[in-house]
């Protein structure tokens, strides 16, 4: 067998893609769909040059009728970009050939290169933040359903892996419902300062367009579906650093509840497991295992991306008006954190849906566990009568001995006398019973759920159509 020369990146493997991305997100990235994109932004320009008299409109029709790339001879664009080094002329070249009577000549008037990649690449984030913000929307309704669900149910709090105080599962869920939900308002925020055009020419003066440059920009936007900058930036890749980070924030918090899952299946917790199927196989060698290995391929591409975040803040910093080496790495960082996202939502998607709850093991956990995440309410207790500080030492040295010797902690406060002689045990034993000190737990939930709602009431998530790209395929069809 010869070398193999396709495949190479984790994201188009045939075997392990679907681990990291999505066919969908790979649709996006293929490399026809993202010339066609250069092209389409091509063509919105043309036709707003024509709109203002800056080009001839029997010129701009022409680009507009052979700007696809069936016309195109993709053998010669990728011979001249090795020759050029250069990554937009040769299309324009091979564009240029094709449309008679010399209209080629009005295509790419007055632009500069960067206006039409950075203007394309943010067409292809926005179906990014599409996918996003729908999959997240599916995210939020099915944590509110398990906040809803177990909002009643009393469960071990911990803090610094150790037990602390009685809560319920239903506000564990509604912590992470309200992070969640706080993804989803940055990712709004994100979308306003990124979905912009770039339109300004060689050093962002516009003097190409003379005195039509504000006019024609605005509406070269609008023909894209697209906000118009305030002024060129292209040495301000701030708004592509804050996509990055917004990804790292959204892909971190799933991350977190990837982790809690993991951790609370522990076979020495049994709390929670991931989706579980028949066939599913933990280990070649120990037929036993039930691994949480969907809970640890989110929180690997948790940390993929925000590697990526990091380049994203290295690419602000740039020379002078133009400097390609910030873009030059958003080709990757924005492709394959948008992959990863992508990929790590679809996992995640999986597993709030079929997630399961043993309620139980939590029950038995509570009831074992129920003298010691109860000190608080106990030093509350005792310290209406003995004073809050006394009670806290006490509980505390006895809480200690308890732990080291196993026995019993009201067996060892009854043996204090400052314990004895002004407390009955029943009523020690009434106080710690972990259902009475769950605070406003359910509250908080139903608060929480409630505001969640209310705030989906007349969300609509931006359906994608399928993505067909050009020259026919739907899964990645890079350029043979």
């Amino acid at each position: 067998m010869g070398p193999c020369t396709i495949n190479s990146h984790i994201v188009d493997s045939d075997f392990y893609s679907n681990g990291y991305t999505t066919p969908e997100a790979r649709s996006l990235f293929c490399d026809k769909l993202r010339y066609q994109r250069w092209i389409e932004v091509e063509k919105a320009l043309a036709s707003a040059q024509a709109e203002l008299g800056i080009i001839p409109q029997w010129a701009a029709d022409i680009i507009n009728d052979k700007g696809h790339l069936e016309y195109f001879d993709l053998d010669a664009i990728r011979a001249s970009i090795k020759e050029t080094n250069h990554s937009l002329i040769p299309l324009l070249e091979a564009w240029r050939k094709v449309c008679p009577d010399n209209a080629g000549q009005f295509i790419h008037y007055g632009a500069t290169t960067q206006d039409i990649q950075d203007t394309a690449q943010v067409l292809e984030l926005r179906d990014v933040l599409d996918i996003v913000e729908r999959d997240l929307l599916f995210i939020i309704k099915e944590v509110s359903k398990l906040a809803k669900r177990y909002a009643n149910l009393v469960m071990i709090g911990r803090t610094h892996a150790q037990y602390a105080l009685p809560m319920t599962l239903g506000l564990k869920m509604a912590v992470l419902l309200d992070e969640l939900w706080r993804n989803y308002e940055r990712l709004e925020q994100t979308r306003e300062r990124v979905l912009v055009s770039q339109l300004f020419g060689g050093v962002g003066t516009m003097d190409a367009f003379a005195d039509k440059g504000f006019e024609l920009i605005e509406k070269f936007s609008e023909k894209l579906g697209l906000r118009a900058p305030l002024t060129a930036w292209h040495a301000s890749r701030d708004r592509f650093a804050e996509f990055l980070s917004t990804m790292a924030i959204i892909a971190g918090t799933n991350a977190k509840f990837g982790n809690e899952i993991r951790v609370l299946s522990r076979n020495e917790i049994g709390e929670m497991e991931e989706p579980f199927h028949m066939g599913k196989i933990g280990s070649s060698t120990m037929p036993h295992k039930r691994n949480p290995e969907l809970c640890e391929q989110v929180i690997v591409l948790a940390k993929l991306i925000k590697a990526h975040a990091g380049l994203g803040f290295e690419g602000i910093i740039n020379d002078h008006e133009r400097d390609y080496r910030s873009v030059r790495m958003e080709w990757v960082t924005l492709t394959d954190s948008s992959h990863f996202l992508c990929g790590q939502l679809a996992i995640m998607k999986s597993i709030v849906q079929d997630l399961i709850v043993y309620e139980q093991k939590i029950q038995e956990n509570v009831e074992n566990a129920a003298t010691l995440i109860s000190t608080e309410a106990l030093m509350f207790f005792l310290g209406d009568i003995i004073g809050k500080q006394t009670a806290h030492r006490i509980v505390y040295e006895t809480s200690m001995e308890a732990i080291e010797t196993k026995q019993p902690l009201i067996d060892l406060l009854m043996n204090r006398p400052e314990i004895a002689g002004t407390f009955k045990p029943e009523d020690l034993k009434k106080t710690i019973d972990p259902g009475n000190h769950i605070g406003m737990s359910v509250e908080l939930t139903d608060r929480t759920i409630d505001h969640v709602n209310k705030e989906l009431l007349g969300i609509q998530a931006r359906v994608k159509s399928e993505i067909i790209c050009p020259l026919g395929g739907k899964e990645g069809c890079n350029v043979k």
